[in-house]
């Protein structure tokens, strides 16, 4: 029997079709198992990276911790301070007491002497910060932030300017009650005298690049 050499080539071609298709399900699938194994090694890796660094923080004596930024709201003549969790375990019965002292570029004496108030903030948790408003009648103030929470306790001290722009810029630092840094910021643009450095005191100034973690921090006042 003749058999017609076109069936015979749809036979082959239908082969080969055939098996490239079940070769690139094999290919496919052998790549998808490599991403995710690729994927599994890198979470893997992030997970002992921040295990690494939950340790180090726990070394310093560092958790979860309250901190304070500053946010600029449409009139610069008020200071919105909002209150976060850095951490995830929620701080319980955290109280803070504020004080706040103007003109502090100008004052060779104690900050903080102004407008002191007392705040229970209850359970701070993440997610769920708490806020409250400054004043700024001048061009700056100094706020000192004291939290306690059973027996825990860290200071915040803020300094606030307004440059001019229509913004308020912030600069602050973060310590245990042992007045050691485990935390600090200073927005870009905050100004600064000749020498780069920030006034804390009309015969006080700190440059940012200096302040070091693990360091002690005991501002005048």
């Amino acid at each position: 029997m003749k058999i017609n050499s076109d069936f015979v080539w749809a036979i082959i071609l239908l082969g080969l079709a055939t098996a490239a298709f079940l070769l690139g399900m094999k290919k496919g699938s052998i790549n998808a198992e490599d991403q995710l194994e690729k994927r599994i090694e890198e979470i893997r890796i992030l997970e002992n990276k921040n295990q690494q660094l939950s340790e180090e923080l726990r070394s310093r004596g560092v958790y979860s911790y309250p901190q304070a930024n500053i946010i600029s709201k449409m009139q610069d003549s008020i200071a919105m301070v909002l209150i976060t969790l850095n951490g995830k375990d929620p701080i319980q019965n955290l109280k803070v007491r504020r004080k706040v002292h103007y003109d502090y570029s100008l004052s060779k004496d104690t900050l903080y002497s102004q407008d002191v108030k007392f705040t229970d903030l209850g359970t701070l948790k993440p997610h769920n910060p708490s806020a409250f408003e400054i004043p700024l009648p001048g061009k700056e103030a100094a706020v000192h932030l004291e939290y306690e929470a059973n027996r825990k306790q860290w200071h915040q001290y803020i300094w606030l300017r307004k440059p001019g722009n229509g913004t308020i810029k912030s600069f602050w630092v973060i310590t245990n009650n042992n007045s050691v840094i485990i935390d600090r910021h200073i927005d870009p643009g905050f100004p600064t005298n000749k020498e780069g450095e920030v006034v804390l005191l009309k015969d006080r100034s700190i440059n940012y690049a200096d302040l070091e973690m693990n360091s002690i921090f005991s501002p005048k006042g």
